[in-house]
């Protein structure tokens, strides 16, 4: 009788163990799954010292609207650093993927080879290496500071997570912005917003199957020295508009207007984009072409029947499509829809619908012709 209580107990315990391994088993996968379904974007960065040298061994840590940290990485020797990052994090919602520039290709060409990672959704929001020199760098997973599927802050390599609740960086929640942490032995620490200045939509093979995903670029990091009297910033410079100019800028009907714009063209990718100016009355559009050095020039034919007094000419630069160059039907619709175009709206920079992260109003003074 004691016998075959204790084997009931037993049986008993095992099943217990079994429901409990099943339902660990069951709440794991569904954790991965819930990682693997979210959209992931592959974000490539740069990190200088003051003086332009690229810096390695930095650790860059991204946060969600938690401040959880979503993923980390290391630089390599050449300063560069790639992420993987939730686009719910970076605040991209639309759904839409024609405006942005599509690439036939290998996403490798900017994450050092990682498509391996990108298809293996296990290690989704985890970490990614720019080179086989950043992976030697002691990785924190293996001391259980980064849980698999992320969102859990770092304790074992830095103390990084804002407490908290509410943060001075209100800007963090615009289209393509994100809160990001910089660490360096030697160097100042660096909290800020970070930002995409391009991305686009890649093709990759993976596992025998071709697929598509976003690759970002972010802005570059300029640490200062612990001793410096600088700060440690983020460069925010890259395709802003510097300088735009018409000549003439009071004209009568029938003569000519010429268009200047200057833009600050990033190294890293080779970004192909097209720069259009559009009359604020009118609504009537004109193509500005590259001159070299950042420089687009337009022409406009101020004819009989154009408005009179002043008229705001604005400059917008959006993402151009490698297969079929020049002007975007959809796109110039898509910045119409969201009054990117109208001088008296404020532009907000949303990196799936325009490239230029300003918008140039000019003014344009078209006076009646003499009788």
């Amino acid at each position: 009788m004691n016998y075959l209580k204790v084997v009931t107990h037993t049986s008993g315990l095992i099943r217990l163990s079994l429901c409990i391994f099943l339902l660990c088993l069951l709440s794991m996968n569904s954790a991965v799954m819930s990682s693997a379904s979210e959209e992931l974007i592959w974000a490539t960065g740069r990190v200088f010292s003051a003086d332009k040298r690229p810096l390695s061994g930095a650790t860059v840590a991204i946060y969600d609207d938690s401040n959880k940290v979503v993923d980390f990485a290391k630089t390599d020797n050449n300063g560069f650093y790639a992420i993987a990052v939730p686009k719910r994090v970076m605040h991209l919602d639309r759904r839409s993927k024609s405006f942005i520039t599509d690439v036939v290709g290998g996403i490798g060409h900017f994450i050092g080879g990682a498509a391996g990672f990108v298809a293996n959704p296990v290690r989704a929001g985890v970490r990614v290496a720019t080179s086989a020199e950043a992976a030697a760098f002691a990785d924190p997973i293996t001391k259980g500071g980064i849980a698999i599927g992320g969102a859990v802050a770092d304790q074992v390599l830095f103390a990084v997570a804002p407490h908290e609740k509410k943060t001075p960086f209100e800007d963090r929640k615009q289209p393509g912005a994100m809160l990001i942490k910089v660490v360096r032995p030697g160097s100042t620490d660096l909290v800020g917003v970070g930002r995409i200045y391009w991305i686009q939509q890649e093709t990759y093979k993976a596992g025998g199957k071709q697929d598509r995903t976003l690759a970002a670029w972010l802005d570059p990091i300029e640490l200062s020295k612990l001793d410096s009297e600088k700060n440690s910033t983020i460069d925010t410079s890259y395709l802003r508009f510097t300088a735009a100019r018409l000549e003439p800028s009071i004209v009568q009907p029938g003569q000519k207007v010429r268009i200047h714009a200057k833009m600050i063209i990033p190294p890293t990718p080779e970004v192909l984009f097209v720069v259009v100016a559009r009359n604020s009355r009118t609504g009537e559009k004109w193509e500005l072409r590259p001159a070299g050095n950042g420089i687009f020039e337009g022409e406009i034919e101020v004819s009989k029947n154009f408005p009179h007094n002043d008229q705001i000419i604005s400059i917008i630069a959006y993402a151009g499509h490698r297969q079929h160059p020049g002007r975007r039907e959809d796109a110039e619709h898509a910045i119409e829809s969201a009054h990117l175009w109208d001088p008296k709206k404020p532009f907000l920079y949303d990196p799936l619908l325009v490239v230029s992260r300003n918008r140039a109003d000019l003014t344009l003074t078209v006076l009646a012709a003499r009788r």
